[in-house]
Formats: C-alpha cells, structure tokens, sequence
C-alpha cells in the first residue's frame, strides 16, 4: 500500500468516525481543520513535519493514484502543476479551501482492507484545534511498606563552644552640614568684568584708533603691520635680531 492510500485510508476512517457518509463531498477547509487536521494525522500517521502534510493533501487534491474526485476541475488542475513543479508552493493550499473532495466508491473498496484507525474523544469535531488531549496513565503500583527498625544512639554531649563573633555594628552616616542662612558670599555674586587693554602704538604709545584698521600710527607715522623676515617672509617681533626661521639678520 502506498503512502497515499494510507493517507486516503485515515481521512476515509476519520470521516465515518465524525459522522460523514461514504461518497459525501468533504471540503477542504473542513478537511483541514475539523476531519483529519494535522494534529490527528501525526499521530495516526507518524507525520512529523507539517509541510509533509500539507503535500500528501495536494497530492490527494490533483487526484493522483485516482483516489479521490475534485470539484471544481480547475482545483485539481491547480494542485497538479504545483505538486510537479521543482519548488512546489504548498501555500497553494490554502487558495484551494473553499473546493471539495470525495472518495470514490471504487476506492472505498480499494481501502476497505486497511485497518480502521478509530477517532480519539478528543478529537470529535467539535473539539478546538489545538486542544490539550487529557492523558490518563495507568497508576503504578503502590510499594510494599519497609518495616521500621529503631536504633538507640547514644546521647550527645552538648557543645562547650562559648565563643561569640562579634557583629560590627554599621557606622551611622555622620549629619549634614546645615546651610548657611545668611547672603552668599561676595566672590559667587560679584561679577567683574576688565575692558581688553587699549590698542597703543609700538613707537609712540599714543592710543590707536579702534573703530578701524590701523596701518600706520596716526601721531609718529610707524608701521603697525607685523613685521616680517626678509629673506624668508616668516613673521617676527620687533626687537628680534634674526630670523628664527632662517637665521637671517633682521634689520630694525
């Protein structure tokens, strides 16, 4: 017997158990989630994987072995190309839901040797699906009791051990300071401000003007540009006799 027709065999023996008659269209979506769901399949079937489920129902629903009749046609043609295709979609199924299946008598007959796989209380059609199945193990058998055996000890002494760990108490959190409740001090609450020093000529030290650029000291007529190296072009100070670029002799 093939895979398929054990597979055939159950939904015909699960279908009977939930009332159904030989011959009766079943639909899909019932057949899904109320005949022969997945749960009952693995375990009547050893189906470990659901997607192995789901192909055994496309194959069945393209009327493959010529188990079962489809309605509408076209539900059977759209399960046989994607059951034969390389990558079978089995999401297809669930587009297929709202079609039928029926066993063939000529099948019935077929799978009337198979054994009848009956249906668990748990499962009647009115059960939920993915309801708990209440197991009720057979009780193990109660031991036989040991007799009790008394044995006289002899009496302890009571412990000479007189020594006590001191516990070091914790150290109270020493009070904080109060806050002072007069004014503040003068230094957080006196703010000083010093004006940038007057710009001054070099030569003279009469005061420049500061509303705008000054190039040359409008009182003794020096250069206030900042002076630089001759030979090299680096900055340099006043007072400065080389060039500390260079070396070059500067000329003041």
């Amino acid at each position: 017997m093939t895979e398929l027709e054990r597979f055939a065999a159950a939904l015909l023996t699960q279908w009977r158990a939930e009332g159904g008659t030989d011959g009766a269209p079943i639909a899909v979506s019932a057949l899904l989630t109320k005949v022969f769901p997945y749960r009952v399949a693995r375990r009547t079937l050893g189906i470990d994987v659901s997607e192995d489920y789901e192909a055994l129902v496309l194959r069945l629903l393209s009327e493959e072995e010529d188990l079962v009749r489809v309605e509408p046609v076209d539900a059977a043609d759209m399960a046989r190309a994607t059951i034969t295709s390389k990558l079978p979609d089995l999401d297809v199924l669930q587009l297929l839901r709202a079609a039928t299946v029926t066993i063939t008598s000529r099948s019935i007959a077929r799978l009337e040797g198979v054994l009848p796989m009956p249906t668990a209380k748990d499962e009647s059609k009115w059960a939920e699906p993915g309801s708990p199945v209440e197991v009720h193990p057979d009780p193990a058998p109660r031991p036989e009791p040991v007799p009790s055996v008394q044995v006289d000890l002899p009496a302890m002494e009571p412990a000479n051990d007189t020594k006590v760990i001191p516990i070091r108490a914790e150290r109270e959190p020493a009070p904080a300071e109060p806050m002072p409740s007069g004014p503040p001090p003068a230094f957080l609450t006196t703010v000083t401000f010093s004006p940038p020093a007057e710009a001054r000529c070099w030569s003279c030290s009469e005061p420049l003007p500061p509303d705008r650029e000054v190039k040359f000291c409008p009182f003794c007529g020096a250069d206030q540009r900042q002076p630089t190296c001759a030979a090299c072009g680096a900055g340099v100070e006043r007072n400065w006799k080389h060039c500390p670029d260079c070396g070059a002799k500067l000329h003041g």
